[in-house]
């Protein structure tokens, strides 16, 4: 059995079909037998055939492996992807791929030069464009293409930041007094989720700064420290080695169990951005949670 058969353009659905069946790889294999594109880069080292078309040790180290079952190839070997081991995927790729091309656009940068409204990025998370941003609007209303407690998943991890996961949970009655407290003296909302739980929008804004006028609709009050395009700009601190030192025997063993790399360290953050409030003086924090002095 071969790891890959060589493709052509001109393969008709019942041979890939075929392939695909024998040979059991994964749906997104890449395709071999092709020349390189015009495009992409050819790394020093990494061979074509004869006729400068895409084969399997191409992208692949290991000696032979085109002649051996693929149930029998080491993917986690080191050369299993050549050049590596990588961190991630997308690092392999951009070996001859520029990663800028495929980079996914940010569509919370939502302003043109002229101060109008990108109309294909609101499409991103609304079935139509808001002509009447500066209004209040029930949820119904806002026309999203999927509840508002799974929208933020299409693009982003359930787990983006610490803490993220335990959030994500229905306030009891005192603290949502706190929150409709806090929302009236702030001039904001704090949005929940179909089942009444926190959500990624509670704490975050979708809308860059001057899509939604914030004098007409508390859905556009935000912090405004920072730029969209720039993110979350954090400063060096002392007491990073300080963090370092504690985590270090616990990161050590959960890289010797997942054999995986991870750090951790600290830093203050110096600009926000799309937070409803700011979170590094702890107003964002205080406007649900009542901390003893």
């Amino acid at each position: 059995m071969c790891f890959a058969l060589s493709l052509t353009v001109q393969q008709t659905a019942s041979a890939k079909d075929t392939w695909r069946n024998s040979q059991k790889l994964p749906e997104l294999h890449h395709a071999v037998g092709l020349p390189m594109a015009d495009a992409d880069k050819q790394p020093k080292g990494w061979p074509t055939d004869e006729q400068g078309r895409l084969q399997c040790s191409t992208c692949h180290g290991q000696k032979n492996m085109e002649d051996r079952p693929f149930d029998e190839v080491d993917k986690k070997a080191a050369d299993f992807l050549r050049g590596g081991p990588y961190q991630n995927l997308e690092a392999f790729c951009s070996q001859c791929h520029d990663a800028r091309e495929y980079r996914r656009p940010n569509i919370h940068l939502m302003l043109n030069a002229d101060g109008s409204v990108k109309k294909d990025h609101c499409t991103y998370c609304h079935e139509e464009v808001n002509e009447d941003r500066n209004r209040p609007h029930r949820p119904e209303e806002l026309n999203l293409r999927l509840s508002a407690g799974r929208m933020c998943y299409g693009c982003h991890l359930k787990t983006p930041h610490l803490n993220a996961l335990p959030h994500q949970a229905k306030p009891d009655e005192a603290m949502l007094k706190q929150m409709k407290a806090s929302a009236r003296q702030q001039g904001v909302i704090f949005p929940l989720d179909e089942d009444g739980k926190v959500t990624c929008v509670t704490c975050h804004t979708p809308h860059e700064p001057g899509v939604i006028d914030p004098a007409k609709n508390p859905a556009g009050r935000q912090v405004q420290s920072g730029n969209v395009k720039q993110g979350v700009v954090y400063l060096d601190h002392s007491w990073n080695e300080v963090v370092r030192e504690d985590k270090r025997e616990r990161l050590e063993a959960l890289n010797r169990r997942s054999g995986g790399h991870h750090e951790i360290g600290y830093r203050r953050i110096q600009r926000e951005v799309l937070l409803r409030l700011p979170a590094k003086d702890g107003t964002l924090c205080q406007s649900c949670h009542v901390f003893d002095r």
